[in-house]
């Protein structure tokens, strides 16, 4: 490769990820103004719940606004042995940014020093992120980890590292995201169709045995 080309190759990888790490601080500091505005209370919110006879599965759908623009969609909801959550966070009616948790909780059986089997409760805790520009992905990451009643100290979200994954559940959250913005001036009449939540994986797999 000639000297020129080279360094228009090189400069055009550096200004791609400068242009990265600018549009990934525009969505922090977008993410931090509206947490600060729903930790104070000063979003208008819309609040609804909903069941599924189907499943049994219990839910909610709450909206956010300042003044008449929608800035968070908050959708909640358990059945059995797991609690689900996705939240939304947008901006000029843009979806910016995505984050899905997922609780599961099962008991189980394991030994203690004597060689006596106890039961302890365990919780998998899993957890998406999703970066969006002009309803693009820019980063998606991923990270899950585990919490047993037999272990004192507890693990939390912030003492696990994210993990930069594919992004080919980004277009799934976009869709949700589209779907879940058509119920804030309608009533929920068809909850078990809404659409859930993480799928990374063997999640659902995950799902269905803690559901059992």
């Amino acid at each position: 490769m000639r000297p020129t080309l080279l360094l228009l190759f090189f400069t055009s990888i550096i200004c791609l990820g400068q242009n990265k790490k600018g549009t990934l601080s525009d969505i922090s500091n977008k993410y931090q103004l509206i947490r600060e505005l729903l930790d104070t209370d000063a979003l208008r919110q819309h609040h609804t719940d909903y069941s599924c006879q189907e499943t049994s599965e219990k839910g909610s759908l709450a909206f956010y606004y300042n003044g008449s623009e929608l800035k968070h969609i908050v959708h909640s909801y358990e059945k059995g042995h797991v609690k689900f959550r996705d939240e939304f966070y947008i901006w000029d009616d843009q979806l910016f940014f995505q984050y899905a948790i997922h609780n599961i909780w099962y008991k189980d059986y394991e030994k203690n020093k004597y060689g006596k089997r106890k039961m302890v409760n365990v919780t998998i805790t899993l957890e998406e992120r999703f970066y969006f520009k002009d309803n693009r992905i820019i980063k998606c990451q991923f990270k899950d980890f585990e919490n047993k009643s037999n272990y004192p100290k507890r693990i939390r979200t912030n003492h696990v590292r994210n993990k930069n994954v594919g992004c080919d559940q980004a277009t799934k959250a976009l869709e949700k995201f589209a779907i879940l913005s058509t119920y804030q001036e309608i009533k929920v009449e068809d909850a078990c169709n809404l659409p859930r939540s993480i799928t990374h994986g063997n999640v659902q797999n995950m799902i269905l045995e803690a559901s059992e």
